[in-house]
């Protein structure tokens, strides 16, 4: 049986069928579903080369993404299937092969109860214009998703969610969201928060900050009202305002320092499985503006 098209969205089907949260394709074995965590063998045919070659052909296809897969090492990227809802993809290369483990969304974000947070989290990070930043390192992009989920279910206005990779999915509900993936609906966290700034949006969440740009922009757009809250990759609850003000040039520390005091409004963070907040003006506590 040849990995062609209709084999590989059948793939798709299956995995959706059998309950899998995960596809893995690699080169010699036969594909395998993660159903319930356990990686489960498939009855597909062993993969060639050619055959995991066409699957990334066929995702980059679904995807409307060109990029020449001779010189690929890394890649990922998210697309959608009629009936089937959406996928995540990573791609990569293995002993000369291309390797791929394929994701399936979650349709519906968790809940910030099922994080375990306070009931009035939710209400507190909305409550008025100004930046949030959310730490930790396991669920730091479930709790983004659990925020922008209570804000779709209990506020009327306009959010604009940056992602990348897409996680989870938002249909609207009280609010209107739209989700824009960096690199595919818009070229970068930094020029996403420029544009949300311009479009009437009044809210924005964003995934990273991965240089200074996206720091300023995010800091703009809560400086001219907006509620921004952004999740900090890598950085550990305690080090939050540091780690924001040293993504500039040093001497660039005192402005920064006062321009946050003046926006920061809460920490949001994970301690020992529950999902808590911190006011702004407790971040800077021995630190001097």
């Amino acid at each position: 049986m040849p990995y062609d098209q209709d084999t590989i969205r059948r793939l798709f089907k299956d995995s959706t069928e059998a309950g899998a949260t995960d596809i893995h394709l690699k080169v010699p074995g036969r594909p395998r579903f993660r159903v319930q965590g356990q990686l489960i063998s498939t009855p597909y045919p062993p993969l060639a080369p050619v055959d995991t070659q066409r699957v990334a052909q066929e995702i980059l296809g679904l995807a409307r993404v060109e990029t020449p897969l001779a010189g690929l090492t890394e890649l990922d990227l998210s697309f959608g299937l009629d009936r089937l809802g959406r996928f995540r993809a990573h791609i990569y290369r293995q002993r000369g092969s291309l390797g791929l483990v394929v994701h399936r969304m979650a349709l519906q974000a968790p809940t910030l109860a099922e994080l375990g947070a306070d009931p009035q989290l939710g209400p507190a990070v909305w409550a008025e214009p100004g930046l949030v930043l959310v730490t930790g390192q396991q669920r730091r992009l479930a709790v983004l998703a659990a925020l922008v989920r209570h804000y779709n279910e209990q506020e009327n206005g306009f959010l604009i969610a940056l992602e990348r990779p897409m996680e989870f999915m938002h249909a609207d509900q009280q609010a209107v969201v739209s989700q824009r993936e960096v690199g595919q609906d818009t070229p970068g966290f930094a020029e996403g928060l420029r544009w949300a700034l311009d479009g009437d949006c009044d809210a924005v969440t964003c995934a990273d900050l991965p240089d200074p740009a996206a720091a300023e922009a995010a800091l703009r757009a809560a400086e001219n009202g907006r509620r921004v809250v952004v999740s900090l990759l890598g950085c550990p609850a305690p080090e939050a305002v540091r780690w924001f003000v040293r993504m500039f040039p040093p001497a660039r520390e005192k402005e920064l320092l006062s321009r946050l005091k003046r926006v920061l409004r809460l920490q949001v963070f994970e301690r020992k499985g529950e999902v808590k907040a911190a006011a702004g003006e407790r971040l800077f506590q021995g630190m001097e503006a």
